[in-house]
Order: C-alpha cells, then sequence, then structure tokens
C-alpha cells in the first residue's frame, strides 16, 4: 500500500510539472524505461538509488517514516474488514431469532437445508474437513440448540460465517 501512494507521488509530481518520462529520465539519470516501470507498478523493489534520483529531480524528499501507525488504506481496509464481520454475525444473530420464533416444522426445515448444504460441500469437497466438522457441530441438535451455537460459534465464528450453509437462506428468511 505504502509503494502505492510512492508511485502515484511521483507520477503526480511528473504531470504537474509537465514532464514526460524521457524529460525526467533526462533530469534524473534513470532510464524511460524504469520510470515506467516505477510509476506502473511492476518495479515492487525498487532501489533507494533510484529512488533517490527521481525526487530530487522532482523536487521531492526521499525520507523514512515510523511504521508504528499503518497507513490509511490499510486502516480502511480494516475497518471494512471489520463491519463486514460484524455484519455476517448480526446476519446470524436475525437469524438464530428467527429459527426461535419460527414454527417448529419451519425452523426444523431451515436446519435441515443446512445441513443438507454442509453434507453437498463435503460430497463436492468445497470446503475443509475441519470447515465441515465445524459446521456439523453447530448444526447437530434440537432447534434451540442450533440458534444458541449461531450466537456463540467460538473462536471459528468469523471464519465460519464467511461462507456459511445458511447464506442462500438469510434473505429470504422472511418469505
Amino acid at each position: 500500500m505504502r509503494y502505492k501512494a510512492l508511485r502515484e507521488q511521483l507520477r503526480q509530481a511528473r504531470r504537474q510539472q509537465r514532464l514526460s518520462q524521457a524529460q525526467l529520465a533526462a533530469r534524473s539519470g534513470a532510464s524511460r524505461v524504469t520510470i515506467a516501470r516505477v510509476e506502473g507498478g511492476s518495479a515492487q523493489d525498487v532501489r533507494i538509488g533510484t529512488l533517490f534520483p527521481l525526487c530530487e529531480a522532482l523536487g521531492l524528499e526521499l525520507r523514512a517514516v515510523s511504521v508504528d501507525r499503518p497507513a490509511p488504506e490499510t486502516l480502511l481496509a480494516r475497518e471494512r474488514e471489520r463491519t463486514r464481520r460484524l455484519e455476517r454475525r448480526l446476519a446470524h444473530a436475525v437469524l438464530a431469532a428467527r429459527l426461535l420464533v419460527a414454527p417448529a416444522p419451519r425452523a426444523a426445515a431451515l436446519v435441515a437445508r443446512a445441513r443438507a448444504a454442509v453434507d453437498r460441500w463435503e460430497r463436492e469437497r468445497l470446503c475443509s474437513r475441519h470447515y465441515i466438522s465445524r459446521w456439523r457441530a453447530i448444526l447437530r441438535g434440537p432447534v434451540a440448540q442450533v440458534a444458541a451455537a449461531l450466537l456463540e460459534p467460538g473462536a471459528w465464528g468469523d471464519a465460519l460465517f464467511q461462507s456459511s450453509p445458511w447464506a442462500s437462506m438469510l434473505d429470504r428468511l422472511d418469505a
């Protein structure tokens, strides 16, 4: 992420100064191909000896910064992932509540459909056996026990909720 920000800054500075890559190459001593690779992102391992002359030619300062604080892009990505995890947990909590208030035959049918989805995962090898065994443990027992397990899925909760046997049902439980 930080490399992406650096290459964008280099490209933006070059364009603001209305320099072509060839003109920047002449100023910096780097080749035009090197500049294209740096700006395009294909040169992930760029040497300081390449970056320093480019920055100097563009009037930029190349400096080291503390990595104690994650880059804003990293913070945003983490927050988005946290939000997705919370949304999945909320959807499964709502499902648990709906299972508890649904008529017994309907709730049992929903649990049976979830078990069938896990059976299909195993048959078609769509998930690891660890994942499948954990979902089987959650789906074992009476509806009230299944609902309770959806509310407290343990340490694997976030991972399990990423791919759920309930996925096709979460939006259609009101129907």
